[in-house]
């Protein structure tokens, strides 16, 4: 990380075992950061986003977002007489491979609610996407 002309009159450090430097180390791997600017750029990300999910909560999350879809549509076209074991699956299927996409419509709605604007769209084609 180049160091430009700012002023960083605090420093932070911390011990950590050889078994978080090795994470540490497999995460930056593939950049051009040391150990030190990626945990500097991590604290910072952190406290720039105040809605930052670990990778574990990222997972539970897209889970519960995969879940609420699910829900949703099964009860929708269960209203309609249109449940049908195979359009269940299908909804599974198209469920199991979209849950990353449903946590970040969800957590862009909630940003965009928290900030006091307009819901966020809803997947493009509706409840048509996975026919």
């Amino acid at each position: 990380m180049a160091k430009s002309k700012v002023n960083y009159p605090h420093t932070i450090g911390f011990r950590v075992t050889d078994e978080t430097w090795v994470r540490i180390e497999q995460e930056i791997v593939k950049t051009d950061l040391t150990p030190h600017d990626w945990c500097r750029r991590v604290v910072l990300d952190k406290l720039d986003h105040e809605y930052a999910l670990s990778k574990n909560e990222m997972v539970l999350f897209q889970q519960v977002a995969r879940i609420q879809w699910l829900m949703s549509q099964g009860f929708n076209i269960l209203a309609h007489g249109e449940l049908t074991a195979e359009r269940w699956g299908r909804f599974q299927d198209f469920a199991r491979s979209n849950a990353e996409r449903f946590a970040e419509l969800v957590l862009a709605d909630f940003r965009r609610r928290a900030e006091g604007k307009a819901e966020l769209e809803v997947l493009p084609g509706g409840r048509d996407d996975t026919d």
